[in-house]
């Protein structure tokens, strides 16, 4: 049985990119702001958290969250007490199986209750996704991207990342497994973890929006 059957994932709102006809009239933000976003990362003895920490990063740079959890010295919320906010919150991870954790979905579900504009795309290729990317980071908005590190023709092993950077053909995220949060990669390794056997979840990448 094939990952995505199994996970049983809804694609009915994973976008196709499409060419548009002229070129996209949009004003540059200063994505320098991103290079300030703060990831947060799994609590200890958590499983499955990549999803709600990087829901959790995202949500957190658009200024998003709780008034009521402590925060540290520079005024962010203590790490583990808003992972497990979002976890309430969001009611993610949502899958019991294999190792994604958190839906497509469901990340969709938890931007637009915060009153984000969210969407899905998925099943595209890389070179289309590459340039969704780097326009919603000159923009200054960071990128929930599905990862995968498993090999070729084996099982999926799936990572939620947040993609804040893009700087001469090196690609930089937020990585929730790792303690410091930062994660590099070539350009090259980055297309290679973008793909996937199974072709519809193949480059997903989630884009969050305020008005």
């Amino acid at each position: 049985m094939n990952d995505y059957k199994r996970f049983e994932i809804d694609f009915s709102e994973a976008k196709s990119i499409s060419t548009p006809s002229s070129q996209i009239d949009f004003k540059p933000m200063d994505p320098s702001k991103l290079d300030l976003i703060w990831g947060f990362t799994a609590p200890k003895q958590s499983e499955k958290m990549s999803g709600p920490c990087a829901i959790g990063t995202v949500l957190h740079y658009h200024g998003i969250g709780w008034n009521h959890i402590p925060k540290d010295r520079q005024g962010r919320p203590l790490n583990d007490q808003f992972i497990e906010a979002i976890v309430r919150w969001s009611e993610t991870p949502d899958l019991p199986g294999g190792s994604m954790g958190t839906s497509p979905p469901m990340v969709l579900s938890a931007f637009r209750k915060a009153d984000l504009h969210a969407s899905w795309y998925a099943g595209n290729n890389v070179v289309d996704t590459l340039q969704i990317i780097q326009l919603e980071l000159l923009q200054g908005r960071p990128v929930m991207v599905l990862i995968n590190h498993g090999p070729v023709g084996q099982p999926l092993l799936l990572e939620w990342q947040v993609i804040y950077k893009l700087v001469e053909n090196t690609i930089y995220t937020k990585q929730s497994s790792n303690g410091k949060g930062d994660q590099s990669w070539s350009l090259l390794q980055f297309k290679d973890l973008l793909k996937m056997d199974q072709p519809e979840l193949s480059c997903s990448i989630v884009t969050a929006a305020k008005d």
